[in-house]
């Protein structure tokens, strides 16, 4: 029967800006095209050249059979119409584009923007739990699937292997720091700090793509590479990453339930200006965005004395236990069994089949 849902030389569409959004779609596309469903990618070529380089020499990793990629700009040259376009926010080239579109929710951060006006204009929106499915009740058509991208960890179906070129020492814990770019990152007021832990753990620094590729992020970037070594920016080793974390230290970014999600002990980090930041709606974050409600039952950090006394092997993670249970079934995804990817599919043929 599913075969039969689109017509000879349709597919659908899957909308790219850089290349983390592939992993947010990767087991929705597997399940479709088990389903014999084509699939395409979209590639924002209309954007920082930077980002554009970033996405295609990530996906000429990728030989997935069924699955073929275009530029944007040579999609809408074309005229290109996809029988369903997905992507995780909108922007006006998708009027051309398509007439039925879903979006895949792909992080937990920063309710402003997550939950603004432009929901509504979604034909489906695929969330992961109860929480964005409430807060985007107006936008209509809402369906909980869980976390797609988390299916490979439930699953155990990633590769555990870090790169080769990251340096561990066995007799070591590892942290793993995972700020968030622009004013809501700790990079320049922590990377100093967290680099002088170097001796006694193993710090893997894992950059938002904003910080490496936004031209207003320089200086960060820089703070970053003076003061941190090992430094990745594959999308495609979140996991082998939280795998080998003994602690996951963050700021205001989505990483935060990436790390509860994988159930981590995960501190974040705090300094003075943030108060204002968020008093002032100067960010996309405000104070009932989740990665700031969250900051009432993780350890947070004000300075290396707050840091240290959460590293140390006598601090009581198990007081934060009941409460990341609580935020990983309401917020990160409210099945956890892997088979996410298979839910969002079904929600994508019901779709097409109207």
């Amino acid at each position: 029967m599913t075969t039969n849902i689109l017509s000879e030389g349709q597919c659908i569409g899957f909308f790219m800006e850089t290349s983390f959004h592939y992993e947010v779609y990767r087991n929705i596309i597997s399940e479709l095209l088990k389903k014999k469903i084509p699939c395409e990618l979209v590639i924002n070529d209309l954007i920082e050249p930077e980002f554009v380089n970033e996405m295609l020499t990530s996906l000429a990793k990728i030989n997935v059979p069924g699955l073929d990629c275009i530029p944007l700009s040579a999609a809408l040259n074309m005229s290109r119409t996809y029988s369903c376009l997905l992507s995780p926010y909108y922007i006006n080239y998708f009027d051309q584009l398509s007439k039925v579109h879903i979006r895949t929710v792909y992080g937990l951060a920063k309710n402003q923007w997550n939950h603004a006006e432009w929901n509504t204009r979604y034909d489906a929106i695929l969330c992961y739990s109860n929480y964005t499915k409430k807060s985007l009740a107006a936008a209509g058509n809402v369906h909980i699937v869980g976390n797609p991208r988390f299916d490979d960890w439930h699953n155990n179906l990633y590769n555990k292997t870090l790169p080769a070129d990251l340096k561990i020492n066995a007799q070591k814990k590892t942290i793993l720091y995972a700020p968030t770019y622009g004013d809501l990152s700790s990079i320049i007021p922590w990377a100093e700090k967290l680099g002088r832990l170097s001796d006694e753990y193993n710090i893997i620094t894992k950059l938002h793509h904003g910080t490496l590729y936004k031209k207003p992020e320089q200086t960060a970037l820089k703070t970053a590479k003076r003061n941190l070594k090992n430094i990745v920016s594959d999308s495609n080793i979140t996991f082998p990453l939280l795998h080998q974390a003994d602690y996951v230290i963050t700021d205001n970014s989505g990483f935060i339930f990436d790390a509860i999600n994988a159930d981590k002990k995960i501190i974040l980090l705090h300094w003075k200006e943030m108060e204002s930041i968020l008093a002032n709606n100067t960010s996309f974050s405000c104070i009932d965005s989740p990665e700031q409600e969250v900051k009432a039952y993780l350890p947070v950090a004000n300075d290396m004395e707050d840091l240290r006394r959460y590293l140390a092997d006598d601090y009581n993670w198990q007081q934060h236990a009941e409460k990341s249970q609580y935020f990983k079934s309401e917020y990160c995804d409210a099945f956890n069994d892997g088979m996410a990817g298979q839910r969002a599919a079904q929600v994508i043929i019901h779709a097409l089949g109207k």
